[in-house]
């Protein structure tokens, strides 16, 4: 990190940006695990001999009307988490390639050069850590209501009746974990437009300055 490209990633707006990078990953691997698979639960006859649920593990306890019904269930619930599910992850995608450019354009030292860049760059950091307070509330209460469906609630008294425990309407961790870095992405994104205004002046002061 010596050389005179990689001095900007020694910077605290270059480390705040690799936390919101990392922040976004966080996001769209939650966001895809929460999302799950669409294949539902399959029964004795569909694979031979062995009992397969969309998870992982071998389950037994179904057959018949009950196997078909189980598996209808999985396949509505999962139709009804998929469009947060895929919006989340359109998000977590945008959230890490947004960082990345700034960080590309740190090392090519645009800011130095165009000073307003980092005027912009506090702009784009305050309206993506205000937009996301609504995103956040809108993705919890979008599943809070597929929680709260009647396909969900008639698909966890179905694996009750079995012995299964695990399928609660509930949130679950990944979920739990994608909000939480939502939220610590909002007070990083803050906190890079404080200094991406420091920057600015500090820029300003050394343009000032004759070339040395």
């Amino acid at each position: 990190l010596e050389c005179r490209r990689c001095r900007y990633l020694r910077t605290a707006r270059a480390w705040g940006q690799v936390v919101e990078a990392l922040l976004a990953v966080l996001i769209l691997v939650c966001s895809s695990v929460s999302c799950g698979s669409p294949g539902g639960y399959t029964g004795l006859p569909s694979l031979g001999g062995i009992y397969y649920y969309q998870y992982g593990g071998a389950y037994s306890g179904f057959s018949g009307a009950d196997g078909e019904k189980a598996q209808q269930l999985d396949q509505r619930f999962y139709l009804l988490k998929l469009p947060i599910a895929r919006a989340a992850m359109a998000a977590g995608g945008c959230l890490l390639v947004f960082p990345c450019v700034l960080i590309l354009a740190g090392v090519l030292q645009l800011p130095w050069r165009f000073p307003a860049w980092l005027l912009l760059e506090c702009v784009l950091d305050v309206v993506t850590a205000v937009g996301m307070v609504p995103a956040l509330y809108y993705f919890f209460h979008f599943l809070l209501g597929v929680y709260n469906s009647s396909e969900c609630r008639e698909r966890e008294q179905l694996y009750r009746s079995k012995g299964y425990q695990g399928f609660r309407c509930s949130l679950h961790g990944a979920e739990i974990a994608a909000g939480l870095a939502g939220c610590v992405a909002v007070a990083a994104y803050l906190l890079s437009a404080g200094l991406a205004v420091r920057g600015y002046r500090t820029v300003g002061k050394l343009k000032q300055k004759p070339v040395q």
